[in-house]
């Protein structure tokens, strides 16, 4: 690994690079920790342009962080439909409560207090603590991991904890020179504007500091282990109906898409899973078609669904129109409910 030469210009250099080449985002129009702390999460496994609807829209419902304290669980997850990882909108809403029965109703602070939010790591209460207010706080994410091993050649595994942290008291000497809250806006901006996967680095502002460009070795930095493979789920997936109504069901309230609603589907194979529907309707079949398959990719797991129209005799008590249903379906079931309209079935 190289020195950092010249810590002062290298921020310097950045920060007049960001001041002008920065993007346009609505949660850079504000200092407001609560809408930043909303931006962190929702971007967390998510990219900004799609993020940014689903943050305009959650804002504009949920302004402040009492209007989100005092809002019921199922309209917050309702709000985050479709953006997928809905643990993250549980978090929110968590530290929204804990934040007015705790904190005032006043965003913490002090960066113990921040990290003590659910949902908020180390990287997330930095961002938080130098973004909002202006502290020296180094947020290393990814993106500042990518960057800060092509500058040093730094050989080391950006997947481990401990090299993060390396990173992080590598860059505090180097925060201080500037605003630290657009310092750490600028080194996460680069990483993600220009120091991509496949930089552009006759762009960078840093390329005379980069030893990588240098040595013509961008390509070999920066050194991460393999993700482990993901499991595979295969599931048998009805979507029961009758007429236009169908049956849906919310999943349990702890684990893997906690409270959320969908079709029900069942982990074992078809003559299996088909046993089941009597007892979820109470009514006989009419006839049971093929309808689609459909693979939904989660950070550690696959599911891997074969999904089944089954269309009901007579009507049941439990069947809902999709149309108007006031909660939150899981992404992966939005998936169904969009090859329901794509095959024209009664909606």
């Amino acid at each position: 690994m190289k020195k950092l030469k010249n810590p002062k210009k290298f921020a310097h250099d950045l920060c007049d690079w960001y001041k002008t080449n920065k993007r346009d985002l609505p949660f850079r129009h504000s200092k407001d920790p609560y809408h930043i702390f909303v931006s962190e999460l929702m971007l967390q496994q998510t990219q900004i342009k799609t993020m940014l609807p689903y943050y305009y829209r959650f804002i504009e419902k949920f302004p402040t962080i009492k209007a989100l304290a005092t809002a019921k669980s199922e309209t917050v997850l309702k709000y985050w439909e479709g953006l997928g990882y809905y643990s993250r909108a549980r978090y929110l809403h968590e530290s929204a409560n804990k934040i007015v029965n705790e904190f005032n109703g006043t965003f913490p602070k002090n960066l113990k207090d921040i990290e003590s939010l659910k949902g908020v790591g180390r990287y997330t209460a930095r961002a938080i603590h130098s973004i909002a207010y202006n502290q020296p706080s180094v947020a290393v994410d990814g993106n500042v991991m990518r960057v800060m091993s092509r500058v040093l050649l730094y050989d080391k595994d950006i997947r481990k904890t401990k090299h993060m942290r390396e990173i992080e008291t590598i860059l505090e000497p180097v925060i201080i020179h500037e605003d630290p809250s657009v310092f750490t806006q600028a080194l996460m901006e680069l990483g993600a504007l220009i120091c991509k996967k496949t930089p552009e680095c006759e762009k960078c502002p840093l390329k005379d500091k980069c030893f990588a460009y240098k040595e013509n070795k961008q390509a070999n930095y920066p050194v991460s282990s393999k993700l482990k493979a993901k499991t595979q789920h295969n599931f048998t997936t009805f979507v029961i109906r009758y007429n236009d109504k169908y049956l849906l069901r919310k999943r349990p309230s702890k684990g893997l898409l906690a409270n959320m609603y969908e079709f029900p589907q069942f982990e074992s194979p078809f003559d299996d899973a088909v046993k089941h529907i009597a007892t979820l309707t109470q009514s006989s079949i009419k006839a049971i078609n093929p309808l689609t398959t459909i693979n939904h990719i989660f950070t550690h797991k696959v599911w891997n669904m074969k999904v089944y129209e089954v269309v009901l005799d007579e009507p049941s008590t439990d069947l809902v129109s999709l149309n108007s249903f006031p909660r939150a379906i899981s992404k992966a079931h939005q998936k169904i409910i969009d090859v329901i309209k794509e095959k024209n079935l009664p909606f």
